[in-house]
């Protein structure tokens, strides 16, 4: 609503955040209890996000990606769920992905492990196996779409 952020953080409770011109936040948490000395939060503004996390994390939901190695090409998401899901349903496993810089990395569970660069520009990626032969063994990737936040959170029994 305008100026102020409102954050559900499940267990951990929820809040309200007043943002300020320099993005900093102040707020408190839910219901406001002025009584309580230890009611209250910060944040402070540290940079914004680089063109490879807006590549990937896209509109705040995360983003899909047409993946494509030698045999073939399927869809896959990196979610953007406090957990960094990545999910593809034709290889199905608990997999979670992470960015340093233009370096992504996919634990994919039973399927490897594998590092990409990203071109954020181009909305691209390219890579292969962690410490295997890219020029023969390469995987590619293309942007498609952003995800949807549905405001649904899907189960995990991992987490």
């Amino acid at each position: 609503e305008g100026d102020i952020v409102k954050i559900d953080w499940n267990k951990f409770g929820k809040y309200e955040m007043q943002v300020a011109a320099d993005k900093s936040m102040e707020g408190h948490g839910v219901p406001k209890n002025t009584e309580d000395e230890s009611n209250w939060r910060k944040a402070a503004f540290k940079r914004p996000m680089s063109p490879e996390e807006l590549a990937v994390l896209g509109d705040g939901a995360g983003s899909e990606w047409e993946f494509a190695w030698s045999g073939g090409s399927f869809p896959v998401q990196f979610k953007a769920d406090g957990y960094n899901h990545f999910k593809c349903e034709d290889f199905p496993a608990h997999a979670h992905w992470s960015l340093q810089g233009t370096k992504l990395h996919i634990s994919w569970g039973q399927y490897g492990e594998y590092d990409m660069t990203i071109n954020a520009a181009e909305k691209t990626m390219e890579g292969g196996p962690t410490g295997g032969d890219w020029s023969k063994d390469w995987r590619k990737a293309k942007w498609t779409h952003n995800l949807v936040d549905n405001k649904v959170v899907e189960f995990c029994e991992h987490h």
